[in-house]
């Protein structure tokens, strides 16, 4: 249990950016339940940053465009969610004190990335 609570400590440091450079070896290579959390983590991060993009957002206010965004990339998000339930290392409510910090996270992430794809 604590390998795991590491590792999730880890993801949660990380937030939404991930690294695309691998100069060093991922020490975490064959661990499963790290694999998955990265994958998730990636497919969710992905999906915001290039619905985030979408042109057609710019008909709409910032904060119209950012559920947008929220509600086209749920499928990745409630996967995302379930594997963290099922994965948390605290008890249900911390849990959804976590959850609810990383949706507003993720609302603000999505609004910064609209706004400079506006600007440029």
């Amino acid at each position: 249990m604590k390998r795991y609570a590491i590792i999730v400590a880890l993801f949660l440091l990380c937030g939404y950016a991930h690294s695309q450079m691998n100069l060093t070896p991922d020490p975490h290579a064959n661990d499963p339940i790290y694999q998955e959390l990265k994958r998730l983590i990636s497919d969710q991060s992905d999906c915001l940053k290039n619905e985030a993009q979408s042109k057609k957002l710019n008909k709409v206010d910032l904060e119209t465009a950012a559920f947008a965004v929220m509600a086209n990339c749920s499928p990745q998000t409630q996967r995302y969610k379930g594997y963290m339930a099922n994965h948390f290392p605290g008890n249900p409510p911390q849990f959804e004190q976590w959850w609810n910090q990383k949706e507003q996270n993720a609302m603000q992430f999505v609004k910064n990335v609209i706004a400079l794809v506006r600007t440029q």
